[in-house]
């Protein structure tokens, strides 16, 4: 990606050279721009209506930035819900209840941060809590 990034400049200036036309306008690259978001909006896929220069719109880039933080949240999130269905699947309640009550935990951090609806936490909460309750009234 820095080799390509390294070569932009070098191809437009070929271009030009050849087509005897104007030169694109230059779009800034995350290396030539100081800030944060330009480093943030490097690593996110790009949309559809992108700016141009990194001052159109400071508003992208604070979107694109908290949408890393909230792709990190849920993937936590999904990956303690998948722990806790790993555990009910092989039947160990021991580590299910563990694992719920870590579950449990990084839900509510997630609906209080916003990241998910209320009701989405409560209705993952309340099917994870009925299928650890029937592997628990099972053993029993």
């Amino acid at each position: 990606m820095s080799r390509v990034l390294a070569l932009l400049p070098l191809l437009a200036a070929t271009a030009v050279a050849f087509s005897g036309v104007a030169p694109p306008r230059a779009v800034h690259t995350a290396a030539q721009c100081r800030s944060l978001s330009a480093v943030v909006m490097s690593d996110t896929p790009a949309k559809k209506y992108r700016p141009t220069s990194f001052g159109v719109n400071p508003r992208v880039y604070k979107d694109r930035k908290a949408n890393l933080y909230n792709r990190y949240y849920k993937s936590t999130q999904a990956t303690a819900l998948k722990k806790v269905a790993a555990a009910l699947a092989s039947g160990d309640a021991a580590a299910a209840g563990t694992a719920f009550s870590l579950a449990t935990s990084v839900i509510d951090k997630n609906v209080k941060r916003g990241i998910i609806h209320r009701n989405k936490g409560a209705r993952q909460k309340s099917r994870t809590q009925k299928r650890l309750s029937a592997l628990v009234a099972a053993a029993k």
